[in-house]
């Protein structure tokens, strides 16, 4: 499968996603019924969310900050080769051009 091809399914399915989002409790439903009873309990459940959706973004920011650490290094290793020897193409490192 092409790279294209995989990329326009991922964004089709992101669409989807996007379009078809139906709201979702994340906490139990004894959480709900006592922060939604009280007025304070209102503006403390939009808080209780935000924390929720924090503690989901922290690991991707993480994995993310990984990934481009070490994409970094490979690029750096890469280009240090094609000064190491002339010869080695950019488009393929694998074929010499002898």
């Amino acid at each position: 499968m092409s790279s294209r091809r995989i990329v326009a399914l991922m964004m089709a399915a992101l669409v989807i996603l996007v379009i078809a989002h139906t709201p979702a409790r994340a906490q139990c439903a004894m959480c709900v019924t006592a922060l939604e009873n009280s007025p304070e309990g209102r503006s403390m459940a939009a808080s209780f969310n935000r924390g929720i959706l924090f503690l989901l973004a922290v690991p991707y920011a993480i994995l993310s900050t990984v990934g481009v650490i070490v994409f970094r290094a490979y690029r750096k290793k890469q280009a240090a080769d094609r000064r190491a020897n002339p010869y080695i193409p950019k488009d393929n490192p694998t074929k010499f051009n002898y």
